[in-house]
Formats: C-alpha cells, structure tokens, sequence
C-alpha cells in the first residue's frame, strides 16, 4: 500500500469513528497495526464513551413567576396623541416613510407625567451610547412638555410612567415607535 492511501484510509476510519460517535453508537474497533512496507499504521484513535446525562426538574423558584401587564387601550391611544405632540413640536428631527431594517440607534425613554401632562422624570433605558442622539430623544420630550392629559383612569393611583421608542436614521432624524409603520 502506498503512504498516500493509508493516509486516506485513517482519513475515512477517523471520519466515520467521529459519526458514529456523534449518533451515540459505538465506534467501530480498529483493526490491528501492522507492519507495512513504509512502516506502522498510526496509532488508532480511541474516543471515550458517550454518557448521557438526564437533566433535573428545575426547583420550583421562591419568587412568584414575573407576568407582562395587559395590554391597555387607553394607554396605546394616549400614547399616539402624545407622540404627535412631539411630532408637532419637533418637525424638523423627524423622518417620512418607513423606518429602515439598519437603524442607527434604538432608544427607549421612560417617562413620567403628572395629572396635567407634564414630564416630570425622563431617563434613558435602552441605547448604543451615542450621546448626540440620546440628547435628541429627551430634548425633543423636553420640548414637547406639557403633552396632553393622560385620561383620570391612566393617573388615578399616581403619576403615569410609560416607556416610548426613537427610531434613529442614519441621518439622525427620528420616529416615535407609537406612530411610526413597519420597517421596510
């Protein structure tokens, strides 16, 4: 045998040795080294048995399972209307159209208005960091205060706190995820 086809011969052993292997079978014994004309076969490779582990039933956890709340109408409504009180107020920041699969930047503000619609507490949630557009999103919130009073039933217990989405183009320009349509 020359060297070139026994080395495609432990090529195809140590191939189907891997396969088998993966599937979970066996591995299929070696045959014997033995001397040849160029000299001994290399020594086989040997591959540990597969163990399978059973995985333990997760503990039940100490804290109650966390739930999203319902969606509310009023909110999503009220939220519309004051996205287009920043839209009125910042025409010149927004973008036309659908917003595009590669944004430039996300970022999601969480407010806090009062009875009257005033923001009283915005702050950053989600960003890539870029501190030209965070500055955007919370000056054209801050510009657009007082938005319209949220309905009694959405301040009844407190303040309202809400999170809104800017959507960032290339260009800088923005839409607000409450009006915008869906990317492209």
């Amino acid at each position: 045998m020359t060297q070139a086809f026994e080395s495609r011969v432990s090529l195809c052993v140590l191939t189907m040795t891997l396969v088998l292997a993966a599937c979970g079978s066996p591995a299929p014994t070696p045959a014997p080294a033995s001397p040849t004309v160029n000299g001994p076969l290399p020594a086989p490779i040997v591959t540990p048995p597969i163990q399978t582990v059973d995985a333990a039933p997760a503990a039940s956890p100490t804290r109650p399972a966390l739930r999203l709340a319902a969606r509310d109408p009023a909110l999503d409504d009220w939220k519309r209307v004051a996205a287009e009180r920043v839209y009125a107020v910042n025409r010149a920041h927004l973008f036309d159209g659908r917003p595009e699969h590669l944004l430039r930047a996300v970022i999601v503000v969480e407010v806090t208005v009062d009875r009257e619609g005033r923001v009283t507490r915005s702050k950053i949630l989600r960003s890539p960091g870029i501190a030209s557009l965070n500055s955007v999103a919370l000056g054209s919130l801050k510009a657009a205060s007082p938005l319209p009073a949220p309905p009694s039933k959405l301040v009844a217990k407190g303040p309202l706190v809400f999170s809104e989405t800017w959507l960032f183009r290339k260009d800088g320009r923005f839409q607000l995820r409450s009006l915008a349509l869906p990317q492209e």
